[in-house]
């Protein structure tokens, strides 16, 4: 990945444009978690379109992507995440 520095001027950039992000969307993620350049957020279905071009519209030079669930499931970080029927969420590792 480069000189250790870098690492840390991504995670300087990444916390500025979550920052910038958060406090200026209309709807607030109900979950928001990152580690490095990747997060992992809940939000009702009808606004994940709107808040993805909100947060592209924050720095322009990057851009975000989405996955979303699939089947009451989700792929975060080499781990399925599992919504299940309490509402509570159950991970699993083998992916």
């Amino acid at each position: 990945m480069g000189s250790p520095v870098l690492v840390m001027v991504a995670n300087l950039i990444m916390e500025d444009v979550e920052e910038r992000s958060l406090a200026t969307v209309e709807v607030k993620p109900m979950f928001w978690k990152r580690y490095v350049d990747d997060t992992c957020t809940a939000l009702p279905v009808d606004k994940v379109q709107e808040f993805l071009d909100h947060l592209n519209s924050i720095q322009p030079s990057i851009r975000f992507t989405m996955e979303v669930e699939s089947n009451g499931s989700f792929p975060f970080l080499d781990v399925l995440l599992q919504c299940d029927s309490d509402c509570s969420i159950s991970t699993t590792t083998s992916l």
